[in-house]
């Protein structure tokens, strides 16, 4: 049994409409909060869960500010972290965590991915690493020394050396480090258990798009990066004519059945993206 978690501030009803297609005997669904006082939409209260968590609660246990967006706050990938570790026992294989802008183009994508990649303990699109030396990632067994590395050093003025150096990494792990997007993951239970143990020891969070990836490297977890997920890009230009497979950019074009997709904020447009391409 495997469970399905979207992430929204506010969810509005095509959320729950997608959702409720999306609950069959495998899987659950739930649907994670930020905004308590916001009057949810009617749904289907038998088949999809909410997470709505008190805030205060949430932030005292230390599951807050990973979310840029929301720093020092807590937000509904917090809250959802939170209930599957305190708040109920769930013997879940996997659980997904989904932005409410990434696009499944079908009821059975997910799944499907999930039948081609059985095991793995933290999936994501790609990342890319950080480290003072380049030698040092031949100690892990996990990393992907494929993807694109990036030397840290005093002169580190690389694009996104902020979310480093704000967060000050050197406090919680050595290096190497890994960032990656976060909008689409799918964890296992020890990767559940690896967030806990760092919310109790530090009593905070960290900015998700480092801390996913980063604990899952130094706690020797099975990281999978499957092809499915190199669609969930940070924003598209669907002028550009490069491809999907440059971790950097997708069209419309190049929307297929088993593949996610980010971003497409419009839930609407989903929609109508599943009817013109005649997804189900």
């Amino acid at each position: 049994m495997n469970a399905i978690v979207f992430f929204c501030f506010r969810p509005p009803k095509e959320i729950f409409d997608f959702a409720l297609k999306l609950k069959n005997d495998n899987y659950d669904i739930f649907v994670s909060i930020n905004d308590n006082c916001y009057i949810l939409p009617e749904y289907d209260k038998d088949v999809i869960k909410i997470i709505k968590l008190d805030t205060l609660e949430v932030k005292n246990a230390g599951y807050f500010n990973s979310n840029n967006n929301l720093l020092k706050q807590v937000s509904s990938r917090d809250k959802a972290f939170y209930y599957f570790n305190r708040v109920v026992n769930t013997n879940y294989k996997h659980i997904w965590f989904i932005e409410e802008d990434v696009f499944i183009p079908t009821t059975k994508t997910i799944s499907d991915i999930d039948e081609k990649y059985p095991e793995g303990d933290y999936m994501s699109n790609s990342y890319y690493i950080v480290d003072n030396d380049i030698k040092n990632i031949n100690n892990f067994n996990n990393i992907n020394a494929k993807f694109p590395f990036v030397q840290y050093n005093n002169d580190f003025k690389f694009y996104e050396s902020w979310a480093f150096k704000c967060f000050k990494l050197q406090d919680y792990f050595k290096f190497p480090w890994l960032k990656g997007m976060t909008c689409a993951i799918r964890v296992s239970k020890n990767f559940l258990k690896c967030i806990d143990s760092f919310a109790i020891m530090h009593k905070t969070l960290i900015i998700d798009e480092i801390l996913y990836p980063t604990i899952s490297l130094h706690n020797n977890l099975l990281i999978v990066n499957p092809v499915e997920l190199s669609s969930i890009v940070y924003n598209t230009d669907f002028k550009t004519t490069d491809k999907i497979t440059n971790y950097l950019y997708w069209r419309y074009d190049d929307i297929r059945p088993d593949y996610l997709f980010h971003p497409i904020k419009n839930l609407k447009l989903q929609n109508e993206l599943r009817i013109k391409n005649n997804f189900n």
